[in-house]
């Protein structure tokens, strides 16, 4: 199933929406974006392409779905020629080790999509895409409650 994320413009700001039953956090939440300002990438920072391996877009980040982890994450991410994504870095994670940046960058890499003739959205500017990520029906309470 596709997800498709547009940035658009309304009267609160840049939102992203997307159609789909069940969208990149796994039971909603969604996925918001706003322009910002093209990040400092350190030397031996992991930038994700989008001619990488995205088989695994759309999909709960494995490593944090085996430990039960939910959390929030930001990656920043450049705009193509095409209203596609380039690149993008993890900007932040609520949680480090359980690949919730590099979920997101996944996801987005693989569906976002943005109109550039919109202010702030044009070829080479950069835009923050923030969700948070959560299992489907308190999966993560269940499994904590049965740890106990």
């Amino acid at each position: 199933m596709k997800t498709t994320v547009f940035c658009l413009s309304v009267l609160c700001g840049l939102v992203a929406t997307q159609s789909l039953a069940q969208d990149a956090t796994a039971t909603g939440g969604g996925v918001h974006c706003t322009p910002t300002t093209a990040p400092v990438i350190p030397d031996g920072t992991r930038l994700y392409t989008r001619d990488g391996d995205l088989s695994q877009a759309g999909e709960y980040p494995r490593e944090a779905k085996i430990s039960a982890i939910e959390g929030q994450a930001q990656v920043d991410c450049q705009i193509g020629d095409d209203g596609g994504l380039t690149q993008c870095v993890v900007a932040a994670e609520s949680r480090s080790g359980y690949g919730l940046g590099e979920g997101l960058a996944v996801t987005v890499l693989k569906w976002a999509q943005t109109d550039t003739s919109q202010p702030g959205h044009h070829a080479g500017d950069w835009l923050r895409f923030t969700t948070n990520w959560k299992l489907p029906g308190g999966q993560a309470a269940q499994q904590l409650a049965g740890s106990r």
